[in-house]
């Protein structure tokens, strides 16, 4: 069952989206509905993380000026060297 929703976006933006969905053929309220779906998917997987995976969760820093696709790239060469 449909229900309406009013919200309040600026009109700029509802307008420059609304051109943008008519080239992929979606509706703006397609659009919205599939971002709650994944919302509420997001938070329903969050919900099911374990106790050591908790824990465990934002030890490791990374260091933010390395480049994740060349680590994986070294990491493959020495692999199959």
């Amino acid at each position: 069952m449909n229900t309406k929703l009013t919200l309040s976006i600026d009109s700029v933006i509802i307008n420059k989206a609304k051109k943008e969905l008519q080239t992929n053929g979606k509706s703006l309220s397609a659009i919205i509905e599939d971002y709650f779906k994944l919302l509420i998917a997001t938070k329903t997987r969050q919900m099911h993380i374990t106790p050591v995976v908790a824990e465990l969760t934002g030890i490791a820093k990374l260091n933010e000026n390395i480049d994740e696709k060349y680590i994986i790239a070294e990491y493959l060469l020495e692999k199959y060297e």
